[in-house]
């Protein structure tokens, strides 16, 4: 493939992603992106995902294929050799310092090669373009590879995720994260 089609490709990504409603960006890292093996980055990553969904939507993650709307990127840094991930969603909690910092506590938790609330890097979007420039930039590399569609999701409508925000949803945050972890996150 040559480079003015994976730059044209890019492009088209990023102005897909422009036209998408989103004002969450983050990082999410492992205690050592150099050795973890992309299989197992992938199920901790798809399980991360899935408890994102059921503290915010509940069971209806489940029985309705409620999920928050996300899309997600692999990068391998400048050495080729440091996995992690970058990723754009909308808020579907009104306070999104709260969500990014309910992100980073539930990430840094999840699982022992799971990186420290310090190394993640999740905070609300000040500049989309740049932001969209940022997560595909990896592309002329790694071409279609950078986005990873099973971890994608972007059939929620902002709507509907209003529904689903009440007592319940401040109680399943609550339980996932402790005040503490919340804190630190901040």
């Amino acid at each position: 493939m040559g480079f003015e089609q994976r730059r044209q490709e890019r492009q088209a990504l990023s102005e897909h992603l422009l036209a998408q409603d989103w004002n969450v960006f983050g990082t999410l890292k492992f205690v050592n992106g150099r050795t973890i093996c992309r299989q197992t980055a992938h199920k901790l990553l798809r399980s991360y995902w899935n408890k994102i969904d059921r503290v915010i939507y509940g069971k209806a993650a489940e029985r309705q294929n409620m999920r928050v709307p996300r899309w997600c990127f692999a990068h391998e840094g400048s050495d080729n050799e440091n996995f992690h991930i970058h990723f754009v969603m909308p808020s579907p909690l009104q306070d999104t310092e709260h969500m990014c910092c309910l992100l980073n506590a539930l990430w840094a938790q999840h699982h022992a090669q799971t990186a420290p609330l310090t190394k993640n890097w999740i905070m609300p979007v000040q500049d989309r373009a740049a932001v969209a420039g940022y997560v595909t930039h990896e592309y002329w590399r790694m071409g279609s590879d950078t986005i990873l569609d099973e971890l994608c999701w972007d059939q929620t409508l902002s709507d509907t995720m209003a529904q689903y925000a009440h007592a319940q949803q401040t109680y399943r945050i609550q339980r996932a994260a402790s005040p503490l972890w919340l804190r630190q996150a901040q």
